[in-house]
């Protein structure tokens, strides 16, 4: 069993341990996405130092297997370095969120962690993403991939499928770089946090679940947002593109937080003591599910935001 030590020496072998599977993680298909959930596991079970000591590891071993990898292929030196920074920021907003909160130079909540981490890390992933996508190879695997579900799910038909596809490209690069970047970024922290938070309770460590119970939007947000979605208008009216993705990118945040407000009434009302355990342990996974499931996503997700919008009316 996990017994988590706050404080105390540094675990070398697991410090070691989850930054090579940290590493592996983010270059093995579909398990990229939980490349943060070693660190978790490393940092709630053994404490912030061995967590740090993690992080040396972890950063110092894909910085080098990237460069080792970018020289091997041939990859140009901008990309290579973006895609240092992309797990450097990632890796150090996630341990920056996952640190006791009691501690006195960083004490904000872990919702206003979470959603500075996902900026920060916003403005990483973009610029990476811009450069990458411009790249034949890339829209070629992005177009493979689009052919590929149009075709599980019989999509369209032969002839007009290459018009759908530039569409759908059309579609995603105009999707990430209005808000879905910074999306992303706070879906993949947020996930990979829980996911830690639950391994390290199975295994016997303590139980963390109170990050968004305690987090309020001031009222004068809603104003941001309302302002905020009429400017919008106006700039598509004009085709001012820059201040529309700017702004979008502001709605975008204002959405996140008062996503957070609603997942804070759930919370809260979860936590009570009268609430079924296996429920309390159940309902997080459920709605992580959910998060990959096509239209359900969304009705969900605006769900929460509007709980979110009336708490603060009520």
């Amino acid at each position: 069993m996990v017994k988590a030590k706050l404080s105390g020496n540094i675990a070398f072998i697991p410090a070691i341990t989850g930054a090579i599977i940290s590493i592996f993680f983010i270059r093995t298909g579909f398990a990229m996405l939980f490349f943060l959930l070693p660190l978790g596991f490393v940092g709630y079970g053994w404490g912030p130092k061995t967590l740090w000591s993690s992080l040396v590891f972890a950063i110092s071993g894909n910085s080098l297997l990237t460069l080792f990898m970018g020289l091997s292929l041939q990859i140009p030196g901008g990309d290579m370095v973006l895609e240092m920074l992309f797990y450097i920021s990632m890796a150090l907003a996630f341990a920056w969120i996952i640190l006791p909160i009691d501690e006195k130079s960083l004490s904000l909540s872990g919702a206003f962690r979470l959603a500075i981490g996902a900026l920060v890390c916003n403005m990483v992933f973009l610029a990476l993403f811009t450069r990458t996508f411009q790249t034949p190879e890339f829209q070629e695997i992005i177009r493979n991939q689009i052919q590929l579900i149009a075709s599980i799910y019989n999509i369209g038909s032969s002839q007009n499928m290459l018009f759908e596809i530039d569409s759908l490209m059309d579609l995603l690069w105009n999707f990430i770089i209005r808000g879905g970047a910074l999306f992303s970024a706070l879906a993949v922290l947020f996930v990979n946090r829980h996911f830690s938070i639950t391994l390290i309770r199975f295994f016997g460590g303590p139980r963390r679940d109170r990050v968004f119970s305690r987090f309020h939007v001031h009222p004068h947000i809603i104003w941001l947002l309302s302002f905020t979605v009429i400017l919008i208008l106006v700039s598509n009216i004009f085709n001012w593109t820059m201040f529309g993705i700017i702004l979008s990118n502001i709605m975008t945040l204002c959405f996140l937080m008062y996503m957070a407000q609603g997942l804070g009434i759930i919370q809260f009302y979860t936590l009570k003591s009268g609430f079924p355990s296996f429920l309390r342990f159940l309902l997080p996974i459920i709605f992580i599910l959910l998060l990959f499931s096509p239209v359900i996503n969304f009705l969900l997700l605006g769900s929460i935001i509007i709980l979110g919008i009336v708490e603060n009316w009520l």
